[in-house]
């Protein structure tokens, strides 16, 4: 339920609460999530109130509006909308989304014979890798491969990757001045340990997010590969048509 003497707008408040429960199917993949009177009955808010959080659940394209007839799913992507670089913590956590965080692996391993040269390069002889599995109500979101440079090795503790981000461990602890990012996106069937994992048929479709990570000098500071099963990312960008003329 919404609290009405809280700082945060009560539209933000059902925006965020009926989005957790799209995320964790409740209603399916197309179900309705009711009328706008129902849910002003439900939360005990304006119709005002709630047309706000409609439009804002429709603009990141979790559901779809028909008039008379009530709002309905129309997918259960995590909708990234953000113009700056964030890890997966970040945004679950702008968007009030509880989640849990499994470590499957945190080993100092050398560097895999697959990676390019100049990344191998930049990490150093061995790396420290650290395998987590993102579950948002009980159900496997993604699973984050991480490869942290050889020099950090063994000034980050798993301890710390229980509790926080990469990002605010290598600020807060290691007094890293973060820089800038480069970041792919593709599609690719899902390996046999990444199916098993997050619970999907082998080389079913996922999305990779394969991401490096900079420090202010320029130097790699983590370099990570997110694998969503498909249906569970959305990418949203922003285009300034004047500059595409």
């Amino acid at each position: 339920m919404v609290d009405k003497n809280a700082v945060t707008p009560l539209y933000v408040q059902v925006t965020n609460e009926l989005r957790k429960e799209i995320l964790s199917d409740k209603y399916g993949k197309s179900g309705c999530i009711g009328t706008h009177s129902s849910l002003a009955k439900r939360f005990n808010v304006s119709i005002r109130t709630i047309r706000e959080a409609m439009q804002s659940l429709e603009k990141e394209g979790m559901v779809v509006i028909h008039q008379g007839k009530g709002t309905f799913v129309r997918r259960k992507s995590l909708v990234d909308q953000r113009h700056e670089l964030n890890g997966i913590m970040k945004m679950l956590s702008s968007m009030e989304i509880d989640n849990d965080v499994d470590i499957l692996a945190f080993d100092v391993i050398d560097i895999p014979t697959w990676m390019e040269s100049d990344l191998r390069t930049q990490l150093g002889n061995q790396t420290l890798f650290i395998q987590r599995k993102i579950v948002v109500n009980k159900t496997p979101l993604c699973i984050a491969d991480i490869y942290i440079p050889e020099r950090f090795c063994q000034q980050i503790e798993k301890e710390d990757v229980e509790k926080k981000t990469i990002y605010r461990i290598l600020q807060d602890k290691l007094d890293v001045k973060l820089g800038k990012g480069k970041q792919l996106i593709r599609a690719a069937g899902a390996s046999q340990e990444i199916a098993e994992k997050i619970g999907i048929e082998p080389n079913s479709p996922v999305l990779e997010l394969e991401r490096r990570a900079f420090d202010s000098q320029g130097d790699l500071i983590e370099y990570m590969i997110l694998t969503y099963e498909a249906s569970k990312y959305c990418l949203e960008v922003e285009l300034d048509l004047e500059k595409e003329g």
